[in-house]
């Protein structure tokens, strides 16, 4: 069997997903296919696993899963992670066969290109679920068997994105809207070429400091909140710029995030991103709005706050302030914002047809 997934394109949204935002979403027309050829066990890469062998680590918990993998190429942890997912959710079988993996989707760009894996393998494994259902089983397999603490969006992006339109992803976990062609724009990506990686510190700092902004707020007003997006900003506002892991964990305890842990040794930016959750879910509902009405120049001072408040809480990069500059600098240009985790990974750029097209390895 074989299948193909699209990367994604985060026109507006980005790590604001696990703030339970509004996220704007276009599949790239590059992709990863799965092919999956005849053999008595599951082959992926150097790793060859019977199918008892897969039920039984199925059976164990993520923890032991992890511990099992560790010494592991990393890589093959995402499709096994995804067949071990479907097995215990009792979705497909243990299942057989070579894995034979291609692509011309960048890797490490921040264009999902582990959720378009991730999708890919399901389908070519036979997992029949809906495009929603299929995408949380991929979550699940990156966050508890390959340790990345992604958001829903990529996922969502990938089982359900079309590279003409801008799919509305309300991240509370996943409902999707109706999605809106992009009718008199592209939506392009520009590779900064420094690798991105949601498992990577800076992530997982702008993640916790996020949901310790949550927990000060719920403790503050004595009030509780679903999504961080959800909070009032008049409180948000008030929150410490900084605090170190160690003093909050002494005076508010921990987190209500499953895949977040408050490392006593860190300082955290609390202030910039619990504010990023709360204010890109507006942005991403002010666009939306602009989009329906072919009010495409809104865009550009909306993608403009959202890439300064990726600097703010950490996940800014020299090579994208860079490469937004020069993009704001051509004619044509309406927006340009680091995009995806940040530090690194692409530059999304909003623009009129054919405004990039000298750019060789544009990402479309």
């Amino acid at each position: 069997m074989r299948s193909r997934a699209s990367g994604r394109l985060d026109l507006l949204g980005g790590v604001a997903d696990y703030s339970g935002a509004l996220v704007l979403q276009v599949a790239t027309r590059q992709g990863i296919e799965v092919q999956v050829e005849p053999e008595d066990a599951l082959v992926v890469g150097p790793l060859t696993m019977k199918p008892a062998e897969i039920e039984q680590l199925a059976e164990l918990s993520y923890a032991e899963i992890r511990r099992v993998l560790q010494d592991m190429p990393r890589w093959t942890h995402y499709p096994l992670g995804v067949a071990l997912v479907l097995v215990r959710a009792h979705k497909i079988d243990p299942p057989t066969g070579r894995l034979t993996i291609s692509s011309n989707l960048p890797q490490s760009m921040g264009v999902a290109s582990s959720a378009a894996l991730e999708v890919a393998t399901a389908r070519a494994l036979g997992a029949q679920s809906d495009g929603l259902e299929l995408a949380k089983l991929c979550q699940e397999a990156e966050n508890h068997v390959v340790g990345a603490p992604c958001g829903v969006m990529d996922q969502v992006s990938v089982t359900l994105g079309r590279p003409d339109c801008v799919l509305p992803i309300l991240c509370r976990p996943a409902s999707v809207q109706p999605s809106v062609r992009l009718g008199g724009i592209e939506v392009l990506g520009w590779p900064t070429h420094v690798a991105h990686d949601v498992s990577g510190a800076p992530y997982a700092r702008a993640r916790a400091a996020s949901f310790m902004g949550k927990r000060i707020v719920e403790v503050s007003t004595g009030h509780s909140w679903k999504w961080v997006s959800q909070l009032p900003f008049s409180e948000v506002s008030q929150l410490p710029e900084l605090i170190d892991g160690a003093a909050y964990l002494d005076r508010w305890s921990g987190v209500d995030d499953e895949v977040t842990t408050v490392d006593p040794g860190e300082t955290y930016r609390v202030r910039a991103a619990t504010t990023f959750g709360v204010m890109e879910h507006g942005r991403a509902k002010a666009a939306l709005a602009c989009l329906r009405r072919h009010r495409h120049e809104a865009l550009g001072p909306l993608m403009e706050a959202s890439d300064r408040a990726y600097r703010e809480m950490g996940l800014g990069h020299p090579a994208a302030v860079a490469i937004v500059e020069e993009a704001l600098a051509r004619p044509g240009v309406l927006g340009a914002r680091l995009s995806g985790g940040g530090c690194g990974g692409t530059v999304v750029v909003a623009c009129r047809p054919g405004a990039l097209d000298d750019i060789g390895d544009v990402i479309r």
